[in-house]
């Protein structure tokens, strides 16, 4: 797989696994403690935007939901 798509923006993330971003930015910034959050090696801001690992979203989220078209 491309390593680009094993990182992804936090309204991807929110789309793909029907979560808010807001929830998601308050994971990186350390506003959630613990396992339900994202470690420093899984999120980070690159100027305004947060990248988080596709890798991080399935460990705290599962697999994305399938779409039902």
């Amino acid at each position: 797989m491309n390593p680009l798509h094993e990182v992804l923006t936090l309204k991807e993330c929110a789309e793909l696994w029907h979560v808010s971003v807001d929830t998601l930015k308050q994971k990186c910034i350390g506003r959630v403690k613990g396992d339900l959050a994202f470690t420093q090696e899984e999120c980070r801001q690159s100027g305004k935007t947060w990248l988080v690992t596709r890798k991080a979203m399935t460990r705290l989220y599962g697999e994305p939901p399938q779409n039902i078209v």
